[in-house]
């Protein structure tokens, strides 16, 4: 009986370890389970989506020169994205001055554009009169294409920067304006407002550098009398 009490015993001790040593490797693999899960995570994480911009920033500036070094247009937005899968910009509040540029110098174009949100800078390019700008564009939203496209969305205004143009305003709720020639149209409810005179109408095509705006459908005119 003793004998097969310390063969029972050892055989008790031996289950034990051989359970202690299943258990150890059960918890192993578990935890090689996880971590190798975590890494999956964490690599599709850094696995640049098809529909991700290639780049983002924020309080950008941007200006167009012409290979002359002239001005073609000065950018700014709260954030820019931009996706190389088809050559668009995305901006946020974006704010656009054109500058008065011949067309046999446009569009052969360098930028140079830097994230410093710097106002001072803006200031300097909104007020100084010698320039040449002639347009500043707004909006909530835009998206510039790579042929030069610029798609306006909410709360669109183009004003223009001359004091004496015979268009000074334009106002809807989205527009298209062709950067190269500064063609601008638009399918939404237009208001344009002149030199003692304004104009409401449901479309609109136009051309912000020769001051002309066509109205289309539904076009009511008020004129703006001095009596002196």
């Amino acid at each position: 009986m003793p004998n097969s009490a310390m063969h029972f015993g050892k055989s008790m001790t031996t289950n034990l370890r051989w359970n202690i040593l299943l258990g150890v490797c059960a918890l192993g693999l578990a935890a090689w389970y996880y971590s190798l899960n975590q890494t999956d995570e964490n690599l599709q994480t850094l696995i640049k989506k098809a529909d991700s911009p290639e780049y983002v920033g924020f309080k950008m500036q941007t200006t167009i020169f012409s290979p002359e070094g002239k001005k073609q247009y000065f950018a700014q937005a709260d954030k820019v994205e931009y996706y190389t899968q088809d050559g668009h910009t995305d901006f946020s509040a974006p704010v656009v001055y054109l500058f008065d540029v011949p067309l046999d110098t446009q569009f052969n174009a360098k930028g140079d554009t830097n994230a410093s949100g710097n106002k001072e800078n803006t200031d300097n390019l909104a007020n100084d009169g010698k320039n040449g700008q002639n347009w500043k564009l707004s909006a909530v939203q835009a998206r510039l294409t790579k042929n030069n496209m610029l798609y306006l969305e909410g709360d669109v205004l183009a004003q223009s920067l001359d004091p004496l143009s015979r268009l000074q305003r334009i106002t809807t709720s989205s527009a298209l304006v062709n950067l190269k020639n500064q063609d601008i149209s638009s399918d939404s409810q237009v208001t344009i407002n002149g030199l003692n005179f304004y104009s409401n109408g449901l479309k609109m095509v136009g051309n912000l550098r020769n001051q002309t705006a066509t109205l289309k459908e539904q076009v009511k005119t008020y004129y703006e009398i001095n009596n002196k």
